[in-house]
């Protein structure tokens, strides 16, 4: 398998980016939703760059392991905040296969959200949905920051062998004594 790890650095850099986009295309947006769990740092950090500090959540699960997905995604914990008519900044940290953000998008527009305008940090070149902004694409594995150990743990489990899991480590660039008690 083909991976991209990126670093805290790269993730700052893809949201000023992804920030600055914004701005020079003045989206207007009342409120800021990021998708659980790969899109509440990038929330969080658009909320800070674009100043506007009224960030909410909403989970949804597809992912069970790398690579590998579920029937379908499923919302988890719907967003708490009344939509209404409000323009939402709808937030993910990719748009792999984009089913998790179609299912997003779906629910806040039947809770009878206004313009909701996507983005993404990354997106896939076979997503279903193109995200209204995103920075970069990349048909590899993405390894965010904040999921290595994650990442680690899977391939941990899903090796055959010992030689087979350094090899994949290795390759996704986490090898290391840090990562051995995952």
């Amino acid at each position: 398998m083909k991976y991209l790890r990126l670093t805290w650095e790269d993730i700052e850099r893809q949201c000023l980016t992804l920030a600055k986009k914004i701005k020079e295309r003045k989206v207007p947006f009342d409120l800021i939703i990021g998708i659980a769990r790969g899109g509440w740092v990038p929330a969080r950090l658009l909320s800070d760059m674009l100043n506007n500090d009224e960030v909410h959540s909403m989970r949804v699960k597809f992912y069970t392991g790398i690579g590998e997905v579920a029937e379908k995604p499923v919302i988890l914990h719907p967003t708490q905040i009344d939509v209404t008519g409000k323009k939402v900044l709808l937030v993910d940290d990719i748009a792999d296969t984009g089913k998790s953000l179609s299912i997003a998008k779906e629910h806040l527009e039947k809770r009878g959200a206004g313009d909701i305008f996507v983005v993404t940090l990354i997106k896939k070149p076979h997503s279903e949905i193109n995200p209204d902004l995103y920075v970069e694409e990349t048909d590899a594995w993405v390894i965010f920051p904040w999921e290595v150990r994650e990442t680690v743990r899977l391939i941990l489990k899903k090796a055959k062998s010992r030689e087979e899991a350094e090899k994949e480590l290795a390759q996704a660039g986490l090898m290391g004594e840090e990562f051995l008690d995952c």
